[in-house]
């Protein structure tokens, strides 16, 4: 039977946004080790690759949850068929959004949710119905699975036929922000390196394709839901709760690049601002070098911190209140303090910047990755001249 408390661990502030849900029968999920978790929304055209895609990668004894949610068309028609005829147990369910409420990010959540209700201990896979998985990506995650990570977060590709219709991009602008977004990578790994992964990684998440285990998913609290950018949310929190993240370039999903999409804030619309804007702002986390030196090299000094009175001699200097230096060391964990003060801090505030701002801000960060490209070589010739004992 199909339980009807899925909805018990959304946000008592969005229960309000579901008006009716109609929940399709299926097979139990209890004794699957992962679920494919599946949100979608007017994607008749997409979602029968996508779930034959799914059937072609996971096990037979996997799951599959799909949330047809707001959708005109034959979505949810289509989704049924494909769900009928694979051999993997799955649930599919219909959300009608009150008027003017609800996104894709709850959409996102009530399919991991639903799964994780079902199958406690199974791992969740966030997937998309625009998307298709490579025929390896199952046996990809496994591997990191047995690893030990908690959080693994594969790589996304566009549609090659899909990409061929785009605009034609600028080429000079395309380079800037990828130039951009890789040193500021590069620089943020090596000054607060991760041990989990070493540099060079993807350093990305998409709702489109990670995994999650059930246990971390449950120490997390479930999908935040902000507007929009829910999967890098996840990540931040996840981090701050000190669980295991990888990068991996095993598991491999290819998404469909289109510039009208369906989720507000998501790829669709960055694809369109890039491509039709004259100065479109640029991904969140790219900021001057500056900045970016100074958050990380505080985030480094403050998990390393080995007591409360030097944690806040730090958040002193990043120019916290002693209440809101209070409110954050009240976090259980030091990562989740971090992320309060982060959150705070009037030094660390992110502001969205704009194609044309890169051009001022990538000379400091060549010259920021200039600098640490010397201070290691000073490090490797001192360790190359010190005597042997």
């Amino acid at each position: 039977m199909i339980r009807d408390d899925y909805f018990a661990d959304v946000p008592a502030s969005h229960h309000a946004d579901v008006a009716q849900t109609h929940w399709h029968a299926r097979a139990a999920h209890s004794g699957c080790e992962l679920i494919a978790c599946v949100p979608a929304r007017d994607e008749e055209d997409r979602i029968g690759d996508a779930l034959a895609s799914l059937a072609r990668t996971l096990k037979p004894s996997d799951g599959i949850v799909v949330v047809v949610n707001g959708s005109s068309d034959a979505t949810c028609a289509i989704a049924a068929a494909h769900l009928a005829a694979i051999a993997q147990p799955s649930c599919l369910a219909e959300v009608t959004f009150a008027e003017g409420r609800g996104s894709a990010p709850l959409a996102r959540r009530i399919a991991l949710d639903a799964a994780h209700k079902e199958a406690p201990a199974a791992a969740l896979f966030s997937f998309d119905s625009d998307s298709r998985c490579a025929p390896d990506l199952r046996c990809a995650y496994a591997v990191e699975l047995a690893r030990g990570y908690d959080l693994v977060c594969g790589t996304i590709g566009f549609d090659p036929e899909e990409a061929a219709m785009l605009p034609p991009a600028d080429a000079d602008a395309e380079t800037l922000v990828r130039e951009a977004r890789h040193l500021t990578r590069e620089i943020a790994a090596r000054i607060d390196p991760d041990p989990f992964n070493p540099w060079p990684h993807h350093g990305n998440i998409g709702g489109a394709n990670f995994v999650i285990t059930g246990a971390a998913y449950r120490t997390v609290g479930g999908l935040p839901l902000p507007p929009s950018g829910e999967d890098r949310a996840l990540l931040r929190l996840v981090h701050g709760h000190g669980l295991a993240v990888r990068y991996s370039d095993g598991p491999h999903v290819v998404t469909s690049c289109r510039i009208e999409g369906r989720a507000h804030g998501g790829l669709s619309d960055d694809l369109r601002f890039s491509r039709l804007c004259a100065d479109p702002v640029v991904d969140e986390m790219l900021e001057p070098a500056e900045t970016l030196v100074l958050r990380h090299c505080a985030r480094r000094a403050f998990l390393a911190a080995r007591d409360q009175a030097a944690r806040a001699e730090i958040l002193k200097g990043l120019g916290l209140g002693a209440e809101e230096i209070h409110a954050a060391l009240g976090q259980p964990l030091p990562g989740l303090m971090w992320l309060a003060a982060e959150d705070t801090s009037p030094a660390l505030r992110r502001t969205r910047l704009r194609r044309s701002d890169l051009r001022a801000v990538l000379p400091g960060l060549k010259a920021l990755k200039t600098e640490l490209d010397a201070e290691e070589a000073g490090r490797h010739g001192s360790l190359a001249g010190a005597p042997s004992s």
